[in-house]
C-alpha cells in the first residue's frame, strides 16, 4: 500500500496542471442560428491542482495550451486566460465573430479537503466571415 502511494505523488504531479484546446470542423452542413455557418468548434479546458483548495501546486500553461507543461505554485485557472486562449485560436483561424459561447467551472476535492483541482471549461463556435459566406 505504501508503494501504491509513494507512486500515486508522481503521476499526480506529472498530470498536474493542464490548459489543452480542442477544434473540430467536421459540420456536415449544420448551421448555427441565424443561418451563419460555422468555422469550427472549440473546447478549452485550464485546470490546476490546489493544497488545502486555495494554494496553488501547479496549472496549466495558457501561453502553451497542449504542451507538456505546466506552471509550478501559480494560479493559471481564471476565466480571462480561456477567453485569452480562444482569443488566439480565432487569429489562428482568421474569425472575429462566436456564437454559444458558454463557460463553466468544475472543483473537485480529494483526500476530504486536502487536494482540490479546479478548471474552467469555455466552448464557442467559430463562425466564417460573412464575406465568405456571401461568396457561395
Amino acid at each position: 500500500m505504501k508503494m501504491v502511494r509513494f507512486l500515486a505523488l508522481p503521476a499526480l504531479l506529472l498530470s498536474a496542471g493542464c490548459a489543452s484546446v480542442h477544434v473540430s470542423k467536421a459540420f456536415n452542413g449544420v448551421r448555427v442560428d441565424g443561418g451563419r455557418e460555422p468555422a469550427a468548434t472549440v473546447e478549452i479546458e485550464n485546470s490546476g491542482w490546489f493544497l488545502l483548495t486555495c494554494i496553488p501546486l501547479a496549472s496549466g500553461n495558457c501561453e502553451r495550451p497542449n504542451g507538456n507543461c505546466c506552471r509550478w505554485f501559480r494560479n493559471t485557472v481564471k476565466l480571462e486566460n480561456n477567453i485569452r486562449i480562444l482569443d488566439g485560436q480565432m487569429k489562428a483561424e482568421g474569425v472575429t465573430e462566436v456564437a454559444n459561447l458558454t463557460s463553466h467551472r468544475t472543483d473537485e476535492k480529494y483526500l476530504v479537503f486536502l487536494l482540490a483541482r479546479h478548471a474552467y471549461h469555455t466552448s464557442a463556435v467559430l463562425l466564417k466571415p460573412l464575406e465568405e459566406e456571401e461568396k457561395k
